[in-house]
């Protein structure tokens, strides 16, 4: 099951987030002021939640752009259950919402480790620096 995130689950939200590959370039995790702020900003932000059996196993964080865009600042499934799918659910579940909002393009930055899956996604994608820039029209 697919829903919006509720501010009861952020702490289950940062502990999918605590993975390596999804540090700051500091070394630190995201806070959680700032994970907060996409589950309460109903306005701005997308914050959706897969959950299997009432518990919360992937997570999207994403923020409207100008120009009908939208970045997605995070994907993250908990290590455990990676690679069963979900991430794909979430992602594809994500695109046909924000698409009947009338968002037309997807941003988002990510590592290497990634790229199999964007590409897999559709998602065109530019190396920039130590990071891969994707992006996807809807």
């Amino acid at each position: 099951m697919i829903e919006k995130l509720k501010i009861e689950n952020l702490d289950v939200v940062l502990e999918i987030l605590k993975q390596d590959m999804l540090k700051y370039c500091d070394g630190n995790y995201p806070e959680k002021n700032w994970v907060g702020h996409f589950i309460t900003d109903d306005n701005n932000c997308f914050a959706f939640g897969l959950y299997e059996n009432n518990e919360l196993i992937s997570v999207l964080l994403s923020e409207k752009l100008s120009y009908n865009g939208c970045i997605i600042w995070y994907i993250a499934t908990n290590f455990n259950k990676q690679r069963c799918g979900y991430g794909s659910t979430l992602l594809n579940y994500f695109e046909l919402y924000i698409k009947q909002l009338g968002i037309e393009w997807v941003f988002l930055n990510a590592t290497d480790n990634s790229l199999q899956f964007y590409s897999k996604h559709n998602f065109i994608t530019s190396k920039f620096s130590k990071v891969y820039e994707h992006v996807k029209d809807l």
